[in-house]
């Protein structure tokens, strides 16, 4: 469920941006590195790369502990960084996280090489691969870089702390804080828009080597520039339409299911994706809650007859799973739970006692609904409805990034197709319980459980007959992240919207700009 997300949907839906890829000036101090690195003509291996990018790290997430301005921004290896922090100095020198080339190789590497700025290790130049990542001779990356630089040039650290093992003197990274931290780039125009470009913006084509050459590919835009703009825009657009959106991850995703009109052909194919994420994620939370009923009942069961369970056995279990909330007799036929549905009658009360009108709710609510009462009826009612909600639903943004599936799980389009065929047989509760637990749960853990061994990951598997059930713990299976907190603070720095405080949101002149050309 979580790889439907992180390696089909997201690179899909935001290609380039990571979900750790939060802070803009990370991407112009990396660039910044990679080029100070080859300017020095320090050895070109890749040890020598990663140790040189992890102390400056260390050394920059200091600086941003220290800000004058206290804003609190978190760098990479803030934990190891914040009681030295908070000391006097001199400051001794370290590395900023136990992973090859730090922040740089587990946050930026990968975007900035997507995004067109540095070249990886290995990249052909004429006949021979490169031994270590550098940036690009573009003007997109090499002004990125500039523009860094251009800040923390007249430092002492730049001037010679950053180019020795010795402890630095409290005033030295201070003054490197003041220019150098990632707060302060929403107050410098060039380097702000170097990023923006670095994000945005495509390198213009090859030139050909001769009149009569023909145009090269890279001549039509570029494809994830385009997307990232899309997807921004949309967000941006969410913002200005809920000021909570950046600060509540239920308001991020109730905008992106229940989001205002398109403005255009590309604004709907984009928006159409996103609530696509958003039916996916809500079916992983109902079929969840399937799942760990089933794991309680089947360990409850188990322990009861002293051995694994036989195939009537389990189908049993699932049946029995009508407890709720709410409670329905194993009999009940879901024709009578939809006809409530269509009606607006069905109530069902929360974890905190509220009752909440299946039909009318938010998506997101009844997302919400089933993950806190986490049992399987709850989990028929969320389906019942999502089923409902897209049933002829086949606008283009919502046709591709519906049919995305993993290797283990089936698309949500899938899902739902199979679903209105089973629920209009008019199954009961008890058979449509059956039919998720055999369907999508019992087979699809199995198969991931076995692709794992010698790790033993199972909560049950067939022995000799028999379902047998381990006490692994039953706990959920958490969302996959889904850009909230990249999309926050990578457009806030970018100084696309403001505001301190939830309501307060409003899109600056920069990202109304933005949101019309992105979206038009």
């Amino acid at each position: 469920m979580q790889t439907t997300t992180q390696d089909r949907l997201m690179p899909l839906l935001l290609p380039g941006i990571l979900e750790l890829s939060r802070r803009a000036r990370y991407f112009a101090f990396h660039a910044f590195l990679l080029d100070e690195y080859r300017r020095r003509r320090l050895p070109a291996d890749n040890k020598s790369l990663s140790m040189f990018i992890l102390r400056r790290e260390w050394d920059f997430g200091l600086a941003v502990q220290r800000c004058p301005n206290d804003c609190g921004s978190s760098p990479v290896g803030a934990r190891r960084l914040s009681d030295l922090a908070r000391g006097s100095g001199p400051f001794a020198r370290g590395e900023s996280v136990e992973s090859g080339f730090g922040g740089y190789g587990l946050y930026y590497r990968s975007p900035l090489t997507e995004l067109g700025v540095v070249a990886r290790a290995g990249t052909m130049l004429g006949e021979q691969p490169i031994p270590i990542d550098v940036l690009r001779d573009t003007e997109r990356a090499q002004r990125l870089a500039a523009e860094f630089r251009s800040a923390v040039e007249t430092t002492e650290y730049y001037q010679r702390g950053m180019w020795t093992s010795d402890p630095l003197p409290a005033a030295v990274v201070d003054e490197y804080a003041a220019v150098a931290c990632l707060c302060r780039l929403r107050e410098r125009p060039g380097e702000r828009n170097a990023v923006h470009d670095a994000i945005f913006a495509s390198d213009p084509p090859a030139a050909p080597d001769s009149a009569e050459a023909e145009p090269s590919a890279s001549a039509t835009p570029d494809a994830g520039a385009v997307q990232r703009r899309r997807s921004v825009g949309h967000y941006l657009n969410l913002v200005a339409t809920d000021p909570n959106v950046p600060w509540s991850g239920r308001a991020y995703r109730h905008a992106l299911w229940s989001y205002p009109q398109s403005r255009s052909e590309g604004h709907a194919l984009v928006a159409g994706q996103w609530a696509a994420l958003i039916a996916k994620d809500v079916w992983q939370e109902l079929i969840c809650s399937v799942w760990s009923q089933f794991c309680r009942a089947g360990l409850t069961r188990s322990r009861e007859v002293g051995r694994g369970l036989t195939h009537a056995e389990v189908r049993e279990v699932a049946s029995n799973m009508v407890e709720g909330p709410p409670a329905w007799a194993a009999g009940y036929s879901t024709a009578e739970v939809t006809a409530a549905l269509d009606a607006a009658s069905l109530i069902v009360t929360d974890r905190d006692g509220e009752g909440v009108n299946v039909a009318t709710a938010s998506l997101e609510t009844l997302r919400w609904l089933t993950a806190g009462l986490d049992t399987a009826t709850s989990a028929i009612v969320v389906l019942l409805e999502l089923a409902r909600r897209t049933k002829g639903r086949a606008d283009p943004g919502w046709g591709k990034a519906s049919r995305v599936r993993s290797v283990w799980q089936p698309s949500i389009s899938e899902v739902l197709a199979e679903a209105r065929e089973h629920f209009d047989r008019q199954p009961s509760i008890d058979e449509t319980l059956w039919w998720l637990v055999s369907r999508f749960i019992i087979p699809v853990h199995e198969r991931i459980a076995y692709s794992k061994l010698p790790d033993f990951t199972f909560r049950f598997r067939w022995e000799e007959g028999l379902l047998r059930f381990y006490d692994h713990g039953i706990e959920r299976f958490p969302l996959a992240a889904i850009r909230a907190d990249a999309l926050r603070w990578l457009t806030w720095d970018l100084g696309l919207w403001e505001g301190d405080e939830p309501e307060q949101s409003t899109l600056t002149d920069r990202g109304i700009a933005f949101v019309n050309e992105a979206l038009r």
